[in-house]
């Protein structure tokens, strides 16, 4: 993979970026002055390594999984809860002028809630609806086949957990690592999480594991056949303050408008 060469066009737009771009913080800023003190959360059923809402709490759903996935090159920014996306990948994946990349609600794995396609090196505003709690992730046609994609890095993002009114995200490679990704708040306080290295290029062989695609990025750390040849090689590279490598610490962060910007570098489709 090309990660400097990515890098270095990636400063070459942010000169012009009018959204700040996610490295305007260092990689783990904790802003702990200004974050305040996480809701309670317990464990889901859900695939999902985590979302965050009490007990008591009752997923309300965007999308019915009865219903297709709604494909968009870009919503319309109305004001409300959403994100925007930035693809810096440099490449074209299937024929398709850039990336797609597929949002799914938690505890609905089989059929996206919304879909997108990306050019190389452009952003997308995504709205979602207010109870919206799920994960972004790369993807490809094979993800409408209506069977489960779950391998892969996530970008997770939850409206009004615990009814604070506010949304929470985090970066996961739980479930797996097809590349690097990053979240950052777009309430001007710029709290940040995620990766930008890349650790696949050099990854040992007994890390990885197949997506449907026939591609291969490394393999899920969590759950029943979680790989610890995978796990091994990751903690040499990623903080678990960070991005989602542990299931006992929790890297997320808040934002106090709904809104975030999550960015996907080059990674595997």
């Amino acid at each position: 993979m090309r990660f400097l060469s990515t890098i270095i066009t990636y400063l070459s737009i942010l000169a012009i970026s009018t959204v700040a771009p996610a490295f305007v913080s260092s990689v783990g800023s904790s802003n702990s002055g200004v974050i305040g003190k996480r809701p309670r959360r317990v464990r889901s059923s859900a695939s999902s390594p985590r979302y965050w809402q009490n007990s008591s709490d009752t997923q309300i759903f965007c999308h019915n999984e009865s219903q297709a996935p709604i494909f968009t090159e870009g919503d319309k920014d109305l004001g409300g809860p959403g994100v925007v996306i930035y693809n810096f990948d440099p490449y074209d994946h299937g024929g398709v002028n850039g990336a797609m990349y597929f949002v799914y609600e938690s505890n609905h794995d089989f059929i996206p809630y919304k879909y997108l396609i990306i050019p190389p090196w452009s952003s997308v505003f995504l709205s979602v609806c207010p109870t919206f709690r799920g994960r972004i992730v790369r993807g490809s046609p094979s993800n409408l086949d209506g069977r489960k994609h779950l391998l892969g890095t996530w970008a997770e993002v939850n409206w009004h957990a615990n009814e604070t009114w506010s949304a929470w995200g985090d970066i996961s490679i739980l479930q797996g690592n097809d590349g690097a990704a990053t979240i950052q708040s777009l309430d001007g306080l710029f709290k940040f999480r995620g990766f930008m290295l890349d650790i696949l290029s050099y990854a040992p062989a007994n890390a990885w594991a197949q997506k449907a695609t026939g591609s291969w990025c490394l393999d899920k750390i969590i759950g029943e056949d979680a790989n610890n040849a995978t796990m091994e090689w990751e903690k040499q590279f990623i903080d678990p303050w960070n991005v989602y490598l542990r299931d006992d610490i929790d890297p997320v962060i808040n934002s106090n408008n709904g809104r975030f910007q999550v960015t996907f570098y080059e990674g595997i489709f």
